[in-house]
């Protein structure tokens, strides 16, 4: 599996790295390591930012799109 640093991330999703970064500590994306000082960041890591820009365009807050990634973990385990 490609791994994609946060560089690229941003460039590819349009979202800052220091928002990228905060979405990090609030646990809606994880980052699963580093090359250098650099996250690296699986590339469904995309999808998941779509889904995050989709739920607050529609006017959810983060804490209530996280709500959302846990419960949909729930169900695949």
């Amino acid at each position: 599996m490609k791994f994609l640093d946060i560089g690229e991330i941003a460039e590819k999703s349009g979202i800052k790295p220091s928002a990228l970064r905060y979405y990090e500590g609030i646990g809606l994306i994880a980052s699963v390591s580093r090359h250098g000082l650099r996250r690296q960041f699986p590339a469904d890591v995309l999808l998941q930012l779509r889904l995050i820009t989709m739920g607050k365009s529609a006017g959810f807050s983060l804490q209530e799109i996280a709500g959302m990634f846990n419960k949909l973990s729930l169900i695949h385990i």
